[in-house]
C-alpha cells in the first residue's frame, strides 16, 4: 500500500492507516512547520537540500513548532480500516534535532463522521502503545505486547514537540460486523473487508497486496508482479479471504499490464473450517489437495476479467495461479459469507428460547408488541441474514397501528418523560442514544422540548430520529425540517428511523452476546 518496505515484524498485517484505504488525519495541535497530512503519504520521507519556506525549512511530514509552555503535541488520524492494532512505524527520517523524545499511541472506536471536537471531548480514548523513547532520524518500529481491541481512530501524542515524517499503523483489519449481516453479495477478498495474503511464490516487480486494495490500479506498479520464470509452472499467491462464504463471481484486472500479462489462471480453493487451521497451514507450505475452483482459463492484456466459479463451494481461501508469469493488478472475490461459528451458536440460543422469552428479547429492539411476536414466531432463523432480512420484512408489512406502538416506547428527545413500560435492555439503550442531549447547550434543550411538543400535537406520535452519530443541534435542525411535513409523509419517515433503531439495537444485542 505504500512504497516504502514493512518491518519484518509486521510483514503479515496490513497498514490500517494507508491513505489508499481512506485515512484522513483529522487534527493536529499544531502543524505550523510542516503539515500533518504529510505523515500517511506514501513511500519514504524526501529531502530537499537548502529548499526553505517562509516558516523554516521545509520537511516532507508532520513538525510542529517549539513549545513555549508545559505540555506536548498530538494528532488525530481516522483509520481507513478499522482494525485490532499489532504496532506501529514512527518514522523520524530526516529529523535529526527536531525529532520528538518520546511517543506514544491511543485509539478509540467511534463513527467515522465523528468530528475532532467530539473526539477531542471523549473521554473513550485507551492506550495503544505506551510512552516511549524514539530515535531521530529512524524508522522507529513499536510493538504492542498483545493486540488492541478494535480501533478506529488513533491519537500519536509527540512529547513534547517536534516532527515525524511518517506513521504506518499495523494490524488485523476487524470490519463492522453488519458488512457480513447484510444479504447479498460482498468481496470477500477486499483488504477493508479483511482479505489478506497468506502466501506468495513471487512478489518481485510487486506485492500481491496490492491485489486486495480498493478502486482501480493507477499503472504497471500498483499490482502484484513476479519476475519472469525461467521454468515450468506457474506463479501464485494465496489469498486469506475476510470471512467464509462461497464464491460467486470473481474479477481479475490485467489493467496496463500490456506485454506482461498472464496467459492464464488457474483458481483454487480450501475450506479451513472443514479441514482445520493445521492442515491448511501445511497446504501454503506444501501445496497439495487443493480443490479446483475454476479451471484454467485464458486472459489477454489490459482487462478486467469476469470469471464465473466452476461449481458452488465453501471456502476460506484461495490460490490464484498466473502463467506462466507476470502481472495483475486487482482481484474481486465476491460472494455470500457464512455466518461463524460464535454466530451460529447465538442464532441457535435465540431459536431455542421459548415464544415469551424471545418476544421479550425483540421487543427490547422495537417496542411493537406485534413486531416481536411475530419475530418469534418465525423462528428458527436459518443465518444471520435472516434474521435481519426478517426484522425489515415485517416491520414493513405491520403498518401503522404498530409503528405508533413503537414509537410510543421512546421517550421524547429532550425530555425526561419516559415512554411506555420498556425493558431494562431497552431503557438502557434509549438512554444512551439521549445522553448527548442531557450534556448539549440549556437553549437547545429547551428549543428541543418546545419543537417536540409542536410536533406531536400536530402529528399525535413522537419525534423519532436514529441519533447514532448527531449532535442535539442536529436533531434540533431536523426535527424543525420535519415539523412542515404532511402526516403521512412524517409517518413513514418516523418509520424508517424506527427501522434504523430496530437494527443497530439488534446488532448491539448480537454483539454483545459474541463477545461473552
Amino acid at each position: 500500500m505504500s512504497n516504502a518496505p514493512v518491518p519484518a515484524d509486521f510483514a503479515h498485517l496490513v497498514d490500517l492507516a494507508a491513505d489508499l484505504l481512506g485515512t484522513f488525519v483529522l487534527y493536529a495541535t499544531d502543524d505550523y512547520f510542516a503539515e500533518k497530512e504529510n505523515l500517511l503519504k506514501p513511500g519514504p520521507a524526501e529531502w530537499r537540500e537548502g529548499a526553505y519556506t517562509d516558516k523554516g525549512k521545509w520537511m516532507d511530514g508532520w513538525e510542529s513548532q517549539r513549545k513555549r509552555e508545559p505540555g506536548h503535541d498530538f494528532a488525530i488520524v481516522r483509520l481507513g480500516a478499522p482494525g485490532r492494532i499489532h504496532g506501529a512505524l514512527v518514522d523520524t527520517t530526516h529529523f535529526k534535532g527536531n525529532a520528538p523524545q518520546e511517543v506514544a499511541l491511543e485509539g478509540i472506536v467511534a463513527p467515522h463522521t465523528a468530528t475532532p471536537a467530539q473526539l477531542l471531548a471523549s473521554n473513550e480514548w485507551f492506550e495503544v502503545l505506551p510512552r516511549q523513547a524514539v530515535k531521530p532520524d529512524f524508522q522507529n518500529v513499536l510493538k504492542a505486547k498483545t493486540a488492541s481491541s478494535r480501533v478506529t481512530h488513533v491519537r500519536l501524542r509527540i512529547y513534547p514537540d517536534g516532527g515525524v515524517a511518517r506513521l504506518r499503523v499495523y494490524g488485523e483489519v476487524a470490519a463492522e460486523p453488519r458488512t457480513f449481516w447484510r444479504r447479498g453479495s460482498v468481496d470477500l477478498a477486499a483488504v477493508e473487508n479483511g482479505g489478506t495474503i497468506a502466501a506468495v511464490s513471487d512478489q518481485f516487480f510487486g506485492p500481491p497486496s496490492n491485489l486486495l486494495l480498493p478502486g482501480r490500479g493507477v499503472n504497471m506498479g500498483d499490482g502484484w508482479e513476479t519476475k519472469r520464470r525461467r521454468t515450468p509452472g506457474s506463479d501464485w499467491c494465496v489469498i486469506r479471504l475476510a470471512r467464509r462464504g462461497v464464491v460467486e463471481r470473481i474479477e481479475l484486472e490485467t489493467h496496463f499490464f500490456k506485454g506482461n500479462a498472464p496467459q492464464a489462471t488457474l483458481i483454487e480453493a480450501v475450506d479451513e473450517e472443514q479441514l482445520g487451521p493445521e492442515a491448511v497451514q501445511a497446504m501454503l507450505r506444501e501445496p497439495k489437495g487443493w480443490q479446483t475452483l475454476l479451471a484454467k482459463t485464458p486472459l489477454v492484456q489490459h482487462k478486467r476479467h469476469q470469471l464465473e466459479p466452476d461449481r458452488p463451494m465453501t471456502v476460506t481461501h484461495l490460490r490464484v495461479h498466473i502463467f506462466p508469469h507476470g502481472g495483475v493488478n486487482r482481484l474481486r472475490v465476491f460472494g455470500t459469507s457464512v455466518d461463524s461459528p460464535a454466530e451460529r451458536d447465538v442464532l441457535a440460543q435465540l431459536n431455542a428460547l421459548d415464544a415469551d422469552d424471545a418476544s421479550e428479547l425483540f421487543l427490547s429492539c422495537c417496542g411493537a408488541r406485534a413486531w416481536a411476536e411475530t419475530m418469534s414466531a418465525l423462528r428458527p432463523f436459518g443465518s444471520l441474514k435472516d434474521l435481519f432480512a426478517a426484522a425489515e420484512s415485517v416491520w414493513w408489512k405491520l403498518g401503522t397501528t404498530a409503528w405508533l406502538d413503537a414509537f410510543a416506547a421512546h421517550p421524547r428527545i429532550g425530555s425526561k418523560q419516559k415512554g411506555k413500560a420498556q425493558s431494562a435492555k431497552s431503557a438502557s439503550w434509549s438512554k444512551g442514544e439521549q445522553k448527548k442531549v442531557d450534556d448539549a447547550d440549556k437553549a437547545v434543550r429547551a428549543q428541543l422540548v418546545k419543537a417536540n411538543e409542536a410536533y406531536f400535537k400536530k402529528f399525535g406520535f413522537i419525534f423519532i430520529v436514529f441519533a447514532t452519530g448527531k449532535s442535539a443541534g442536529e436533531m434540533l435542525a431536523l426535527l424543525e425540517e420535519r415539523l412542515p411535513r404532511s402526516k403521512k409523509v412524517e409517518m413513514e419517515t418516523a418509520a424508517v428511523e424506527q427501522m434504523k433503531i430496530t437494527r443497530l439495537r439488534l446488532e448491539k444485542w448480537l454483539s454483545a452476546e459474541l463477545e461473552k
